[in-house]
């Protein structure tokens, strides 16, 4: 079933060494106005850098590079660039391919043209990176290092294989900002990250929207870090419509992530999908390769993606930490959760959950309730261990709040859940649940509007005041700004 997660990502790591925002009604101005993380519907930045080089296709034949007699191309504005330019180009179609080499700068779209580029808007004055496959940038051997930072800031992406791309033995940092990167599709069912495809970079990927991007795995990126040195902090970004395609064995539909250390918060998946398992996230190690991975997730939100056979919100897997607070799980295909352990050789998948809301999951296809929460593994290679707290169950299949399989050595695989609202009657394949302390049973939670992804608690909901510590509240708005609506 899941064995060749590992091989996989091997295969898409050689890969790379070879080779519309629109959606359903969500919280997220009631949660921005409690301080709570959460992702835009429109990426957008009106901040105007401190630009040194300018660009403006609408110039017939290029100038100097000022804001008076801008480039007419992006790549001749990088050709006369100094190291660290800060590039700004104003709207217009770059039908470009780039391959910077050693040079790093930051490319910030979205001025107006004919402004001397006084006015930026990105969402208004679009700066279209327009492609027929290949790459928008790619870098690869020799580019940038150490402090040396890339940025992609601002602009609108579309119809490349591996729109942003970046491939080289030692680290660099690399920034993707306040992007429209939608409808670019691999060239073949072999790589991974259609979107964006990185490998050995610490930086920051923010405020973009991801929309209707495929690639054989992580429709909307991929991350990879071989150095095992890196920190990346994915954050309110709209990943929506992405896919995961690879017909027999993908994992990954919208974000295909392995990487030393993940920060991914405030984030919107919805409605993507793969052809087997962890169509919203997918986070793996390779510890074999001494590749660990440990990601720390919070006020992320998975709704309506599909797997074809398990783990369509998220699957944790092959020997990854993931550490999640303040999540909402609702009606996703192949069941909200799902997490393994790794094959021969590596560490235990580890994974905590607190404070997660957890709801309506579907089975595969869609068409019957399922699970909220799977665990899975063919055998007990490792001492994987899951813990659950403060958690609201609601809407799932009878008895499949929680499934486990598993079909030897299955005695050294943990999993505790302690002061949740969760069914405790619960599918058995041979790992023993561990229900603990404050346990409270299943009841409507009394959710303010859930049909429009709103999952605070109203007053009078059974899930007020039970959670730990003592007085806090179930679900993924307890013990935070947001479980004020309720008081």
């Amino acid at each position: 079933m899941m064995r060749n997660a590992v091989a996989a990502a091997i295969v898409f790591s050689l890969a790379l060494l070879g080779g519309s925002g629109a959606g359903c009604a969500s919280p997220q101005a009631s949660d921005e106005a409690r301080g709570v993380p959460a992702a835009g519907t429109v990426a957008r930045t009106t901040i105007i850098p401190d630009c040194t080089m300018f660009v403006d296709g609408g110039v017939a034949k290029g100038g100097d590079g000022s804001a008076g007699k801008p480039h007419a191309t992006i790549g001749a504005a990088i050709d006369a660039a100094s190291p660290g330019a800060v590039i700004c180009v104003a709207e217009g179609s770059y039908p470009e391919q780039l391959s910077p080499g050693v040079k790093y700068f930051t490319l910030a779209g979205g001025f107006q043209s004919g402004t001397d580029f006084k006015l930026r808007d990105s969402a208004t004055y679009a700066t279209k990176a327009v492609g027929k496959g290949g790459s928008f940038i790619r870098i690869e051997d020799p580019g940038p290092t150490g402090d040396q930072l890339t940025t992609i800031d601002g602009f609108d992406i579309s119809g490349f294989s591996q729109a942003i791309y970046r491939d080289f033995y030692e680290s660099q940092r690399f920034d993707i900002t306040n992007n429209f990167i939608h409808d670019n599709v691999c060239a073949d069912q072999s790589l991974a990250g259609a979107g964006f495809a990185l490998n050995n970079v610490s930086g920051t990927i923010k405020g973009n929207v991801f929309a209707n991007n495929a690639c054989g795995r992580g429709g909307a990126g991929f991350l990879n870090d071989t150095t095992n040195q890196n920190s990346v902090s994915i954050e309110n970004n709209r990943i929506e419509g992405n896919s995961g395609t690879e017909p027999d064995s993908a994992h990954g539909g919208a974000l295909y992530l392995f990487g030393n250390t993940l920060s991914i918060v405030g984030n919107a998946f919805i409605n993507n999908s793969v052809t087997q398992w962890g169509a919203g996230l997918y986070v793996g190690a390779f510890t074999p390769g001494n590749q660990p991975t440990k990601a720390t997730l919070a006020w992320n939100v998975y709704r309506g993606n599909r797997a074809g056979n398990g783990g369509g919100g998220f699957f944790c897997d092959d020997g990854a930490t993931c550490e999640s607070d303040h999540e909402i799980y609702e009606g996703n295909c192949g069941g909200n959760i799902l997490v393994d352990g790794g094959s021969a050789g590596s560490g235990p998948t580890i994974a905590k959950f607190n404070h997660l809301t957890n709801g309506g999951a579907l089975e595969p296809g869609c068409e019957a309730p399922g699970a909220g929460f799977f665990i899975d593994t063919y055998e007990g290679v490792a001492a994987d261990a899951y813990a659950i707290t403060n958690a609201i169950f609601w809407g799932n299949a009878p008895d499949r709040d929680v499934v486990t399989a598993c079909s030897s050595g299955c005695g050294a695989i943990k999993i505790e859940i302690s002061y949740s609202m969760v069914q405790t009657k619960y599918v058995d394949g041979s790992i023993a649940v561990g229900f603990g302390d404050g346990n409270v049973p299943p009841a409507d939670p009394l959710f303010v509007a859930p049909d429009q992804g709103h999952f605070q608690l109203a007053p009078g909901s059974p899930a007020i005041g039970k959670g730990n510590p003592s007085g806090s509240d179930l679900g993924a708005y307890g013990n935070s700004g947001g479980a004020s609506h309720a008081r």
